[in-house]
């Protein structure tokens, strides 16, 4: 199964880094980005869309780059979307060594990844916690 990734207009084009869930201290706002769309959709207040793999997690922005974690089958995967055309920049796997017990409305790449402007690290029950550099360097 896969997914579309709409990355609303405002947000897309601020340039406004969103390090982690709810951005900059988990506060949720964004002060920097100016009004946000009410409503956004495939065709509503989109800049681009693209394919993604089946995943909840929720992507983070840095600079150029758009990081998000998604799985196919027992492989656990971070992507780096460039944020200006939504174009896939690397994408990176590790196997699932073990498959933990969750909610059946959960899923394996739920948590979203964090970024520090230097590296992306993305954790996963079935595997652990893995690193990136920006370029897909695993560390």
């Amino acid at each position: 199964m896969r997914a579309l990734l709409c990355l609303p207009l405002a947000a897309a084009l601020s340039g406004a880094d969103w390090p982690q869930f709810r951005g900059h201290g988990g506060a949720g706002l964004c002060p920097e980005c100016g009004p946000m769309p009410v409503e956004f959709g495939p065709s509503r207040n989109a800049v681009w869309k693209t394919p993604v793999p089946m995943g909840k997690s929720s992507p983070v922005l840095i600079a150029d780059r758009i990081f998000l974690t998604a799985a196919e089958g027992h492989d656990l995967i971070t992507l780096c979307l460039d944020r200006a055309t939504g174009r896939e920049l690397w994408r990176r796997a590790v196997r699932a060594p073990r498959q933990e017990t969750r909610n059946a409305l959960n899923h394996s790449a739920a948590p979203p990844p964090v970024t520090d402007g230097r590296r992306v690290f993305a954790f996963f029950a079935d595997f652990g916690l893995v690193a990136y550099a920006l370029d897909g360097k695993q560390l």
